[in-house]
């Protein structure tokens, strides 16, 4: 017999395994929820006083974003956590699920907006508890102390049936969902499901998630506000209302967006001499040759754009990705030219510029809500897709919480699937002694080799196994 096949003498498969648990990773998650008070905030906002139903509808929600993490990816996927269920518990069945996010309306979405703002505030208690303390962006090396910076971005979800709301769009047929995070901490703040037709840059949606996205932060959180966008952002509603602090003027609220580049941007850019370009800097705050930046205020005609509005603009050798859309002064200067707006005063250019160059970052964001079910929208209603959608946030809230509260070293940046590989698919026994229950984690499971180059939890699960024993309540051995 072959030695490749040796490993399959007298091996035999059976169903008489007794108290395993297969997914033993997800039960300190779910333990977070409770802790931070997430499953009891949803319950008392999905409480309805003529009915009673078998399971929770809070702690539906709670096992379906878990459900999520674990790679559900559509409403029966919840099924998965029939794995955890000597814990946890049998989870509520896909109708239940069903039921659940298709009573979700309006009324029901301002409550679980209202009970998310209220845990956040939690959270971020204990994120200034953290030995680092909270995430403050830096910029040039130093931090931001005191800022939130909120990035907001339109992505198009394609839809492959006729879905309530899919329509054709540039990009194809589908939903075009408008989303906010947290830069500071990852967290997926709003989630505003749109029409494919819907604009990126209509107005009246930024400010309706930005609006939502600053009562989802705590007060402390909401002086100072960075508002970050594409150039979908340069509305002037949109920036008209930030500078105002959203009607109030208490607040430091800036932007940093993106700038058409029109016939009067050009006009104004062909006036500018050689000598008032200043280098910009590299990855590593070095000057770059070959890449330069300007302000071009006070030769655009602004006088109906809010007051304090900086256009800055950077050019660069072009790469060849853009040949096909160069503009007849970029071929004949050969630098690409892109723009920033911002009502930041007293900062140099390059600061500005680098400041505003980590909004690329908004792409992870949006990355981790595809890779979990972004793309996924299970009904053909509209409503209970947003409220799908909703239910995505709570999973990606759960996740950026166990990062920062739970996790180092490489899995502290992992995405999802990395964090489920390593930690969340961990199998373990569940022992019963001394009127306890134990999960015994095998110690021959990859993420238990601490250090080891094969590890994918490195020194991080020294610090998870510890999150484990203080969030569950139950010792690891």
């Amino acid at each position: 017999m072959s030695k490749l096949t040796e490993w399959a003498d007298g091996l035999s498969l059976s169903a008489g395994g007794r108290k395993l648990v297969g997914k033993a990773g997800i039960v300190p998650v779910r333990r977070l929820a409770d802790k931070v008070g997430l499953t009891d905030a949803l319950s008392t906002a999905l409480e309805r006083r003529d009915f009673h139903p078998v399971h929770d509808r809070g702690g539906v929600l709670v096992s379906a974003a878990l459900a999520v993490l674990l790679g559900a990816r559509s409403i029966a996927g919840i099924a998965v956590m029939r794995q955890a269920a000597l814990v946890l518990g049998r989870p509520a069945s896909a109708s239940t699920l069903y039921r659940t996010l298709d009573d979700i309306g309006p009324v029901q979405l301002a409550k679980i907006t209202s009970a998310r703002a209220r845990v956040r505030s939690h959270v971020h208690d204990l994120l200034d508890l953290r030995p680092d303390g909270f995430p403050w962006i830096r910029v040039d090396n130093r931090p931001l102390t005191g800022w939130s910076v909120l990035d907001v971005d339109a992505s198009f979800v394609p839809a492959h049936s006729e879905k309530e709301g899919a329509e054709p769009h540039r990009k194809g047929f589908g939903l075009h969902p408008l989303l906010v995070f947290l830069d500071n901490t990852d967290e997926h703040l709003v989630c505003r499901l749109r029409p494919g037709s819907a604009g990126a840059n209509t107005a009246s949606d930024h400010i309706d998630v930005s609006t939502e996205a600053v009562r989802q932060l705590p007060t402390r959180r909401r002086r100072k506000i960075l508002f970050r966008a594409d150039g979908a952002g340069a509305t002037r509603e949109w920036l008209a209302w930030i500078t105002t602090g959203g009607g109030n003027k208490a607040p430091t609220w800036e932007y940093s967006v993106g700038w058409s580049r029109d016939a009067d941007f050009w006009a104004g850019l062909v006036q500018v001499p050689e000598k008032a370009w200043t280098p910009a800097l590299d990855a590593k705050g070095q000057p770059r040759e070959d890449a330069a930046l300007v302000e071009i205020t006070d030769l655009l005609d602004l006088g109906e754009w809010p007051p304090g509005l900086r256009i800055v603009v950077r050019r660069e050798p072009v790469h060849p990705k853009y040949t096909k859309d160069l503009k007849p002064y970029e071929i004949a200067t050969g630098f690409r030219y892109t723009v920033i707006a911002t009502n930041t005063v007293g900062r140099q250019l390059q600061w500005l510029d680098v400041r505003h160059r980590a909004h690329a970052h908004v792409e992870s964001g949006i990355r981790r809500s595809k890779a979990l079910t972004l793309l996924r929208l299970p009904s053909f209603k509209f409503a209970l897709n947003q409220a799908w959608c909703t239910l995505l946030t709570l999973a990606m809230d759960l996740l950026s919480w166990l990062q920062l509260l739970a996790l180092d070293g490489r899995l502290a940046r992992a995405e999802p699937a990395a964090v489920r590989a390593g930690l969340l698919d961990v199998p373990a026994k569940l022992v019963d002694h001394a009127r306890r229950r134990e999960l015994k984690l095998d110690p021959a499971w990859p993420a238990a080799y601490e250090g080891r180059p094969l590890s994918p939890a490195g020194t991080g699960w020294r610090r998870w196994a510890s999150a484990l024993r203080d969030l569950a309540g139950s010792p690891v051995t």
